[in-house]
């Protein structure tokens, strides 16, 4: 891809409550997952698999975790002399108050305008995080060039039965256009012929050109809305170009799609085809020593970070870097984030472990499959009375 044809916009402003308490204190995009990435490593790793070096963040919060994890963009190569990483934080719109929002009502996108201005790129693509997938952004820019429709947007075949009711899925006629979006559930929207839903990705790519005046144009209307959802209006208004994306691909919206979707990639073939394709996925480099695994120390299936220290039994579980897991604990279908301490003679089953929580000895945390047990971070858990799942 040639040098300033696209920039790129990451929207991290995104349903976080249903992830709670994952997501107290970090949006869904620097949510962990894999062992040592974060949920924005994926379009980002998309981004610079395709050569762009313009990306603008857009952050809810105060968004520390954000620039904690991206730093200057290195790992990336976005930390380039023209472009580079631009994070602009304090974007959720539920947060701003009353009398601010009647000051921003017409200035709401004024930093996105002002982006893409500067990026003097001819295209754009907006990506959110909460949908995992390594897709290839020369191939999408290729099929939007192809066709003569002003938005692209990209879907995946789902099998319908697995698709929850409220998931937004697109129209797609046969000729390749999508005419809507809109919930799984809606009665107008029909299976494909092998039974499957074109679920949304909520990617999209368009001219610089025609979405600096959507956003102006909301801009004058005074709409405080999210950019997902001006995009939706966007394939509504224009009969979009959709682009099947057909490789791994998870939808993290609540607790349970979020351990799914993490016990899915220790499935081998998920794990190469999300990791080891041509496209490689990146993370903020950390320079460590390898786990140490001691005698005592039983691991199968597993994915296990760098820095650790494991004495007991881990079956089937993803473990971050720096987890110390003592002698006779038993670990099975879990996920346990960066810095956890995990005491001798403790079981964990079906269990999602935040980081930098400290478990004491012979305690049993126990989740289902279907309600996994959730421990927030920094935790402190020492009796068995202070286990609980809400």
């Amino acid at each position: 891809m040639k040098h300033n044809t696209v920039s790129a916009i990451i929207n991290l402003v995104e349903p976080w409550e249903s992830l709670e308490p994952l997501t107290t204190e970090r949006p869904v995009g620097t949510l962990p997952f894999g062992g040592r990435y974060r949920l924005i490593d994926f379009p980002l790793s998309s981004i610079a698999n395709a050569g762009i070096r313009n990306v603008m963040i857009t952050s809810p919060r105060s968004g520390r975790s954000v620039s904690d994890h991206l730093r200057s963009g290195n790992d990336w190569n976005l930390d380039t002399i023209r472009g580079g990483l631009f994070n602009f934080p304090y974007n959720d719109l539920s947060l701003v108050s009353p009398e601010k929002r009647d000051n921003l009502i017409h200035h709401y996108y004024d930093n996105t305008i002002l982006f893409l201005k500067r990026s003097n790129s001819e295209y754009s693509v907006i990506m959110g995080t909460r949908n995992i997938c390594n897709i290839d952004l020369s191939a999408l820019l290729r099929y939007h060039q192809e066709r003569d429709n002003p938005v692209t947007t990209v879907y995946k075949s789902i099998e319908a039965d697995d698709i929850e009711p409220d998931t937004t899925v697109l129209q797609v006629t046969d000729n390749g256009m999508a005419t809507a979006i809109v919930p799984a559930s809606n009665t107008n929207v029909s299976p494909t012929d092998n039974g499957k839903l074109a679920k949304s990705l909520n990617i999209y790519l368009m001219s610089t050109v025609d979405l600096i005046d959507i956003l102006k144009e909301a801009n004058m209307r005074g709409d405080l809305i999210s950019l997902e959802r001006l995009m939706l209006q966007a394939v509504i208004q224009h009969n979009a170009n959709a682009f099947e994306y057909t490789g791994f691909y998870a939808n993290i919206h609540d607790i349970k799609s979020y351990y799914d979707a993490s016990m899915s990639v220790l499935s081998e073939d998920n794990f190469r085809a999300l990791f080891y394709s041509q496209r490689r996925i990146y993370t903020k480099v950390k320079n460590e020593i390898p786990t140490f695994f001691a005698k005592s120390s039983q691991v199968k299936g597993s994915l296990c970070g760098t820095g650790g220290y494991i004495e007991g039994k881990i079956d089937h579980s993803v473990i971050f870097r720096n987890v110390f897991i003592n002698r006779n604990t038993e670990i099975a279908d879990s996920v346990i984030m960066q810095g956890t301490r995990i005491g001798a003679g403790t079981t964990i089953e079906n269990a999602v472990i935040d980081k930098n929580v400290v478990i004491g000895p012979n305690l049993k945390l126990k989740g289902t499959p279907d309600n996994p047990l959730v421990i927030g971070k920094g935790k402190r858990i020492f009796r068995q009375t202070e286990v609980t799942n809400d």
